[in-house]
């Protein structure tokens, strides 16, 4: 076996550890490792596969595959995550500033080990044995991403009432006055919800400790009228216009 470096481009979150991938975004990493990548699985068990860097014992209840990345390169993603990130990578950050002047620090050279987990293989039923990884329809790696929800009870309702409210009043030409609170407000929850929805970029600062953004009173005022009217359903895609 040579050692290969191999460059390949695979799917990352919208933002690290948060399950969105609406973007559609891409990430180009490199697999440094042999072109042959041996992994070691327990059979009749394809959610547990490694890979050793150094040669050691199969055990009898275990089996062996070899990836081939040079002749699949789809496999990249599997064999780069299975075989380890190199030991002298260190993590480095760039800062960047919310609208209310909140610095945070946003890592710029993540490998795919800091996104996924672990991929898994089908095996048979009948032996146990590999039989082949688990890949979508696109011929693309099913990996096990890295999640994490930091929100409290009380921050994603806060959330999911300002969001409804918000929605509600998009849909109305506000006063000149009322359209700068509007603004300001939702400028205060976006901010907010990336406070408590990603504390791990924040140093020093205790996402339970932050205040929700407090509506100001005219918008309150402005939101019951629309509902007295009956018009916060106004253009609603729930309404059947038939």
């Amino acid at each position: 076996m040579a050692d290969v470096s191999i460059e390949y481009t695979f799917k990352v979150p919208d933002e690290p550890f948060v399950d969105d991938f609406s973007e559609n975004k891409t990430k180009t990493f490199t697999y440094i490792g042999p072109d042959v990548c041996t992994v070691t699985y327990r059979v009749g068990d394809g959610s547990s596969p490694y890979t050793q860097k150094i040669d050691g014992p199969v055990y009898p209840n275990e089996a062996q595959v070899d990836i081939d990345v040079v002749a699949n390169p789809e496999l990249l993603p599997i064999a780069d995550l299975l075989w380890g990130r190199q030991y002298d990578v260190e993590a480095t950050f760039d800062e960047d500033t919310l609208s209310d002047g909140t610095v945070y620090l946003v890592q710029n050279n993540m490998t795919i080990h800091d996104y996924y987990w672990i991929p898994t293989c089908n095996v048979n039923d009948d032996t146990g044995l590999f039989e082949s990884w688990k890949l979508d329809d696109d011929n693309v790696a099913i990996l096990d991403l890295f999640l994490r929800d930091p929100l409290s009870a009380g921050m994603r309702t806060y959330l999911a009432k300002a969001d409804m409210f918000i929605e509600i009043l998009d849909r109305f030409e506000l006063s000149t006055d009322e359209t700068t609170l509007f603004n300001n407000y939702k400028t205060a929850v976006d901010n907010y919800r990336v406070k408590v929805a990603t504390p791990w970029k924040f140093e020093n600062q205790n996402p339970f400790d932050l205040e929700a953004p407090k509506i100001p009173m005219e918008l309150v005022s402005r939101h019951q009228q629309i509902k007295s009217a009956g018009l916060d359903n106004l253009m609603s895609p729930d309404i059947d216009p038939a």
